[in-house]
């Protein structure tokens, strides 16, 4: 009777020892999942397609040329009319009296009396020039002239001249050549003895003009000086 009561027993035992083994499996699936430390499924991204970028065209506008420089205007210079030999070998100057001068009875306007203009030999070369006891022809005379003190002429009938004649009253154009920059300085001795100088301040090198009128009868004479170097002097007779 105690055997059997004991083997009861037994068999209860280890049914309540199987019954809590179960109960702990089921728990343990149950609170795994949140646990702290355990794995998280992570759902992998579904890969998305980036668009090429575009690259913006940009204008790049490139500036122009810069302007030219300004141009200073020279002055335009009255042509007084007048027939000019056209001289293709030297002549000598032994009939002075038919040398006569290029003038005007019109006056130059007012802005280039008196004032020493620029002039373009280029443009407007002479026929020819006085130079060592004869007169050159212009493409002559510029492959011999040295160029390195000043000189100065009349505009006449036969080229730029040291002497000529002319009629009371008429305007002439005196032609310069400035070797250097200085200051120029012009000296016209009158018929009636007495001297008039103008000092035109600095002056650069190259050609120059100035108007002359012969206001009254008799012999001029006129020369210039640059930075105190003399020139030669032209003689012009008023009738």
């Amino acid at each position: 009777m105690r055997n059997k009561q004991l083997k009861t027993l037994l068999v209860l035992c280890m049914m309540l020892c199987l019954g809590l083994f179960a109960t702990g499996v089921v728990v343990a699936q149950e609170t795994y999942g949140a646990y702290p430390g355990g794995p998280t499924q992570v759902p992998t991204p579904t890969p998305t397609t980036t668009p090429t970028p575009v690259l913006a065209t940009v204008q790049t506008t490139v500036p122009s040329a810069y302007p030219t420089q300004p141009i200073a205007a020279t002055t335009p210079v009255m042509q007084p009319t007048a027939t000019t030999a056209v001289v293709t070998t030297p002549v000598t100057t032994a009939s002075t009296g038919t040398v006569t001068a290029v003038y005007s009875t019109q006056a130059p306007p007012v802005t280039q009396q008196n004032v020493l203009l620029t002039y373009d030999v280029q443009i407007a070369p002479p026929a020819a020039v006085y130079y060592s006891g004869s007169y050159l022809p212009w493409t002559s005379f510029y492959q011999v002239f040295p160029a390195n003190s000043p000189a100065l002429w009349i505009a006449s009938s036969v080229g730029w001249s040291w002497y000529a004649t002319c009629p009371v009253g008429g305007w002439m154009q005196e032609l310069m050549y400035v070797p250097v920059t200085g200051t120029m300085k012009v000296y016209d001795l009158y018929p009636d003895g007495t001297t008039r100088y103008y000092s035109y301040g600095f002056a650069s090198p190259g050609y120059k003009l100035r108007w002359f009128r012969a206001d009254m009868p008799g012999r001029y004479m006129t020369m210039l000086t640059i930075a105190d170097i003399p020139s030669n002097y032209i003689i012009i007779d008023v009738a």
